[in-house]
């Protein structure tokens, strides 16, 4: 009794129990209906043909849309922390990227566009307030697309991404992430650093986003778009989240948090992931083929069950039956 009443208040085994007895009631309500006008075992294969085939059916469908039954999503992998470009790092392609110090500094570039160009400055103060100056190179290039392609040119094939680029908060959440659980800063959050930049190396080309929205034309687009899919290895993907310690500060109780204010002469910490792309669509599709195959199988049994009675009815002489 003990047992039936700790399944009785169990919501997951109540739920399971529903579906299936639900289920059940369903299946076999229509093989008790269909084996009363056809007999029991052609029944049976009718109602495992009607089953299967509209299990094939939705399993084709969460396939493409990759819903439903599916598989782990696409993750980030954390590869190493290093705390100092100075050491040799785990991940080769990390030798390529360029340290933060050897990199221009934004204002300069900043100072120097502004001067070539005073209307950017006058555009940018318009959405920035008077007096902006970018801090990073990430807010260069997201308020300037088009110092990205001068800038990636000095990444050793890696590229910078913009704060617009999606694909730079999922990373960005990713390392925080590691970043707490690996206690990289002591038992403090993610407030206890400045995320700087994100730093991409790999993928599929044709997979990129435009610079400039609106740079590539219709057939460009296109083009990638068949090439990436066509493309069925997948290069490997790798980030690379640039951080950097802040300056602990005091809260008086019932005091909202200062802003944080970057300690200059923290060492910036670089953290390396790489891409898993998981497998989303890949148990939908093995349900759509394993209900396709007891389809035929059931289908074919039908089909051959027609065929023998077609052929034992053409072969009845009704002159033998007298």
């Amino acid at each position: 009794m003990s047992i039936l009443a700790a399944i009785a208040f169990d919501p997951a085994i109540r739920g399971v129990l529903v579906v299936a007895t639900g289920v059940g009631v369903l299946i076999g309500s229509i093989y008790l209906i269909v084996s009363t006008n056809v007999g029991f075992r052609q029944g049976l294969l009718i109602t495992v043909a009607a089953l299967s085939g509209w299990c094939m059916t939705m399993g084709a469908v969460w396939t493409i849309y990759g819903i439903g039954l599916r598989g782990e999503d696409p993750s980030w992998i954390d590869l190493e922390v290093n705390f100092s470009r100075d050491g040799a790092v785990q991940t080769p392609e990390v030798e390529a990227l360029p340290r933060t110090e050897e990199l221009a500094d934004p204002a300069d570039i900043y100072a120097e566009l502004i001067e070539q160009d005073p209307e950017i400055q006058q555009r940018i103060e318009e959405a920035e307030g008077e007096g902006f100056v970018p801090e990073s190179l990430t807010q260069l290039v997201t308020l300037l697309p088009d110092q990205k392609v001068l800038l990636d040119e000095d990444l050793g094939e890696w590229r910078i991404l913009p704060e617009s680029d999606a694909r730079r908060g999922d990373a960005v959440a990713a390392a925080d992430a590691f970043l707490v659980a690996q206690e990289a800063f002591g038992d403090q959050t993610a407030g206890a650093y400045t995320v700087h930049d994100v730093f991409f190396f790999g993928g599929k080309e044709g997979a990129e986003p435009e610079t400039v929205p609106g740079e590539d034309g219709l057939l460009t687009s296109a083009w990638n778009r068949i090439m990436t899919t066509l493309q069925l290895k997948n290069p490997p993907l790798y980030a690379a989240v640039t951080v950097q310690k802040n300056i602990p500060q005091s809260v008086a109780p019932g005091e909202a948090p200062p802003p944080p204010v970057v300690d200059e002469s923290a060492e910036i910490v670089t953290v390396i992931m790489e891409r898993n792309l998981g497998n989303r669509r890949l148990v939908p599709a093995m349900f759509a083929i394993f209900s396709g195959l007891i389809f035929a199988v059931s289908a074919w049994m039908l089909h051959s069950r027609d065929r023998l009675a077609m052929q034992t009815r053409s072969e009845w002489d009704p002159t033998s039956a007298t």
